[in-house]
């Protein structure tokens, strides 16, 4: 009976008290390529609203036509109640292309299309018991369109991410252990979620010809299927964690 009772009170953490974190965004990726040859890099950290860490790369084949790549790696430790911890790892990585022009020396337009692919885990570590763990695999598709005054110490873009994201390998160990989570939890083996975000985000960076200091601010506004999104990353229930903001460098090559 107590070994039930615990399990059911970390069953009941897991799902209700924030932790259960399968999907966060990535920093939105604006890639501001002026012309043929452009490489612009940009390291970032995360402070609300996306993962912890960012990098992001873009290139210019042309005066046109550009491709991009981004990887985010987010983690979370920490101790929910005495000698309990609960841990939080996601990769993610993701690869576009797109077309860009410029108009007179201040105004570039900019679009770009492409997909990524994600792993996480979230467990709570218990010394005596067996650890809860939910753990899923996500894929995304965007569209991201975006305009921007530019200069050669000051860049400030609007964009706006279209993301649809669909995870599977959907797990959660100990699930069986309490029938009430049949019905209650959406973490099922074997089981697909999918949902659809927009995500309006303004990028600043500003600073020398080539190094600038990097700031982004903007929401996540869960469209389609909003429950899904919320049932995987359940402290956005608590608005906050929706918006966006983010620090970092930025190097053009």
């Amino acid at each position: 009976m107590k070994t039930t009772a615990k399990i059911c009170f970390f069953g009941v953490l897991l799902i209700f008290t924030g932790c259960v974190t399968l999907y966060k965004p990535n920093a939105i990726h604006s890639p501001l390529l002026h012309e043929k040859g452009n490489l612009n890099t940009s390291a970032i950290l995360s402070f609300s609203g996306s993962g912890l860490a960012n990098l992001q790369a873009a290139y210019a084949l042309s005066d046109h036509v550009g491709i991009m790549a981004d990887g985010m790696y987010h983690f979370r430790s920490s101790n929910n109640t005495e000698s309990v911890d609960e841990k939080l790892n996601m990769l993610f990585g993701e690869a576009g292309v797109g077309y860009f022009r410029r108009f007179g020396n201040t105004m570039l337009f900019q679009c770009y299309g492409g997909g990524g692919y994600g792993r996480t885990s979230d467990v709570i570590d218990y010394p005596d018991q067996p650890d809860p763990e939910a753990k899923a695999s996500y894929y995304t598709v965007f569209f991201q369109p975006g305009v921007a005054v530019i200069s050669d110490r000051f860049e400030v873009a609007f964009d706006l991410k279209a993301n649809y994201v669909q995870m599977f390998d959907i797990s959660a160990y100990l699930y069986d252990q309490f029938e009430w989570w049949n019905t209650d939890s959406k973490f099922h083996p074997d089981t697909t979620l999918n949902f659809m975000n927009l995500e309006p985000t303004i990028t600043l960076k500003a600073g020398g010809k080539k190094l600038k200091g990097f700031l982004q601010t903007g929401i996540t506004m869960p469209t389609v299927n909003r429950k899904s999104y919320f049932g995987v990353s359940t402290s956005s229930l608590f608005v906050v964690p929706l918006i966006k903001f983010s620090v970092g460098v930025s190097y053009r090559f």
